[in-house]
């Protein structure tokens, strides 16, 4: 699910409508578009900082997860070493 930020109030929805516009600024959904641009998406902005951020993930711990995860589903038990 995307979430946008109101371009004139920064409330945020799921996406912009005619009856928010009305009812809150008293224009047209696209009196707000031209005067204040499109609405922008929240998940961009998180993503676009979460990016530059992240760390790389070694081999190692990526493997390491994929066997705690195989071990946590397995239904024969045969990956526990405790049998």
């Amino acid at each position: 699910m995307w979430v946008i930020k109101c371009p004139v109030c920064s409330e945020l929805l799921e996406q912009l409508t005619t009856v928010h516009c009305q009812k809150v600024h008293g224009v047209t959904k696209q009196h707000v578009i031209e005067q204040y641009g499109k609405p922008t998406p929240l998940f961009m902005e998180f993503a676009a900082k979460f990016a530059e951020s992240t760390p790389v993930i070694r081999q190692r711990d990526f493997a390491n997860s994929q066997l705690l995860t195989d071990r946590i589903r397995s239904r024969n038990r045969k990956f526990h070493s405790d049998r």
